[in-house]
C-alpha cells in the first residue's frame, strides 16, 4: 500500500521494497522476503567432511588483503563432478570502507531519506522513471572492479572444466544463494552493494540479484534483472532453454531465477510470486569494462 499526497507519487521496489520518488508521502515496503524452499527435501544436504570438493580458491581484493578477512562458502551443484564447491572472498578494509562511503555519497546526491523501518524517499535522477534501475546501474558501475575479480575466478573454473552455459549458471547461482539472507535495513535504498554481499555474507532479493547478474554476464550468460512493484520482489532471468516460468523481453524469453533461498530449480517461481503479468525486465547496462 502506498500513501498518496497532493503530489505525484511514484512507487518503487528496491531490495524487494517500495520507495517513493517524491518529496512527500511514505510508502509501505515489505519486499525481499525470504522464499521458502520448494519442497522439504530440497536444499543443502548435510555436509560430509570426507566428500570430494572443487576448490575455486581465495579471492582477495586487493591481493595483499589479510586472508582472515575472507568469507568462506561451501555449496553443491548437482551434475558437476565433484558436486561440492568451495570458494572464499574478501575485501581489504580500505576497499570495503570505500564502497560503503560511495553508496552513502550517492544516496546523499539523490537526497535519500530514511522514513522508518523499510521506508524511504529520494529524488530520482532525470530519466530514471519509476523503478530502481538507476540505483542498480550505479552500484554495478561503482562495484565493477571487486566483483570482476570474483567473476574471473568463476570464469577460470568454467573454462578449465569446460562447463556448458547451464552448468556455469548453476555454479554461480549456487554460490549466490548460499550467501546469508538478510534484509539490509541499515543500507541506503535498502540494498547492499554487490561486492559487499559476499564480503559481508548478507543480502536480500535485489542485493543478491545485482551480484548474480554481474557474475553471470561476465561469464557470458544472457541475464536480466526482473522486478515486480506489485509483488515487492526482485529476481533475475536467464536466457537458457528449459521449462518453467519465463518472462519475455525484447524478443527473448528468460527463465525466472529465485535467489533468496537454496533449492529453487531454474524456471521454478515461489507460489506467492507466480504472477508473470506482474513482472517486468529492467534494462540495465553491463558493468564497465
Amino acid at each position: 500500500m502506498v500513501a498518496r499526497t497532493g503530489m505525484t507519487l511514484l512507487s518503487l521496489v528496491g531490495v524487494g521494497a517500495l520507495a517513493l520518488m517524491s518529496w512527500e508521502g511514505v510508502p509501505a515496503r515489505n519486499a525481499g522476503r525470504l522464499a521458502e524452499a520448494p519442497r522439504p527435501e530440497v536444499g543443502a544436504p548435510p555436509v560430509d567432511p570426507q566428500e570430494a570438493r572443487k576448490d575455486l580458491g581465495v579471492v582477495l581484493v586487493p591481493e595483499d588483503t589479510p586472508p582472515e578477512r575472507a568469507k568462506a562458502y561451501d555449496w553443491r551443484v548437482d551434475g558437476l563432478e565433484p558436486a561440492r564447491q568451495q570458494l572464499a572472498y574478501g575485501l581489504g578494509e580500505a576497499v570495503e570502507r570505500g564502497l560503503e562511503e560511495a553508496h552513502r555519497d550517492y544516496s546523499v546526491r539523490l537526497r535519500y531519506r530514511a522514513m522508518g523501518p523499510e521506508r524511504f524517499t529520494y529524488v530520482a535522477p532525470p530519466g530514471c522513471g519509476t523503478d530502481m534501475r538507476c540505483i542498480y546501474a550505479e552500484l554495478m558501475r561503482s562495484n565493477a572492479e571487486p566483483v570482476r575479480a570474483l567473476g574471473e575466478r568463476f570464469a577460470t573454473s568454467i573454462r578449465e572444466r569446460d562447463l556448458d552455459a547451464v552448468q556455469a549458471t548453476e555454479l554461480i547461482l549456487g554460490f549466490v544463494r548460499r550467501i546469508r539472507y538478510e534484509l539490509p535495513g541499515d543500507e541506503p535504498f535498502g540494498i547492499v552493494p554487490p561486492a559487499l554481499v559476499p564480503a559481508q555474507d548478507r543480502g536480500d532479493c535485489d542485493s543478491k540479484a545485482v551480484l548474480a547478474l554481474m557474475l553471470l554476464r561476465q561469464v557470458g550468460v544472457d541475464a536480466v534483472m526482473l522486478y515486480s512493484d506489485a509483488l515487492a520482489h526482485a529476481a533475475i532471468g536467464v536466457g537458457l532453454p528449459g521449462t518453467g516460468t519465463r518472462i519475455s523481453f525484447a524478443g527473448h524469453a528468460y527463465q525466472y531465477v529465485e535467489l533468496t533461498a537454496e533449492g529453487w530449480p531454474l524456471g521454478m517461481i515461489p507460489p506467492q510470486y507466480d504472477k508473470p503479468q506482474l513482472w517486468r525486465v529492467l534494462p540495465l547496462p553491463d558493468a564497465p569494462g
